[in-house]
């Protein structure tokens, strides 16, 4: 049997983060917060993937800025050796590395909060994305995700994760299991069809990034 976990099990990730203000006071399913992922390594990019400039500003900055109006507050995740000027929540030190640390540091700073996270490798990802993804958001499952369209399976990295998704991935962590997709496989989520199957490109090399500037 699975115990129930406390956040207070795990080393506190740390954040930096402005007053939290009600952006919209009449909404019947409270605003998320936003996450943008960009604590991995870009190993394969050769340069941090969050810095890139794809729309006149770096790719945090973008997210930033079109997360805001959307959120309760935004967040970048980055690791112990990242910096960022916005408001940020650094990764916990867990055995697992991927994704799924950066989406469990925030639960850990703000469990009762849903989630919405993006990550900072997908450029095409525009107002209408995040208005299609909240419009059918159903706040009663665990989290509402897209299917990425190639491989039929969720998409983790354009997802509103639930408050109640914490739990069990509280137990996936204390399992050093790292699919934040497997996770989702595995729970009753709203899965949605993507609009544009665009919006989920990844841009994860250099000559991808060379390939997208033309």
């Amino acid at each position: 049997m699975n115990k129930n976990l406390s956040h207070n099990d795990y080393p506190l990730a740390k954040s930096s983060y402005p007053k939290s203000d009600d952006r919209n006071p009449t909404s019947k399913i409270p605003n998320p917060k936003g996450l943008i992922l960009s604590g991995g390594k870009s190993t394969r990019m050769g340069t941090e993937k969050r810095l890139l400039n794809y729309h006149g500003k770096s790719q945090e900055q973008y997210l930033y800025e079109l997360m805001q109006p959307f959120c309760d507050e935004v967040f970048v995740s980055i690791n112990a050796h990242q910096q960022t000027e916005l408001p940020y929540i650094q990764d916990v030190e867990l055995a697992v590395k991927s994704p799924i640390v950066g989406i469990f540091s925030a639960f850990q700073q703000f469990p009762e909060s849903a989630w919405l996270v993006i990550a900072c490798d997908m450029p095409l990802v525009s107002q209408e994305t995040i208005e299609f993804l909240l419009k059918n958001r159903n706040p009663e499952k665990y989290a509402t995700a897209f299917e990425n369209p190639e491989e039929q399976f969720p998409e983790p990295l354009l997802t509103i994760f639930e408050a109640k998704f914490y739990e069990p991935l509280q137990v996936f962590i204390q399992q050093e299991k790292k699919s934040t997709m497997r996770l989702l496989q595995s729970l009753d989520i709203e899965l949605l069809q993507i609009p544009d199957a665009k919006m989920l490109k990844n841009v994860n090399t250099a000559e991808e990034f060379d390939s997208f500037q033309r």
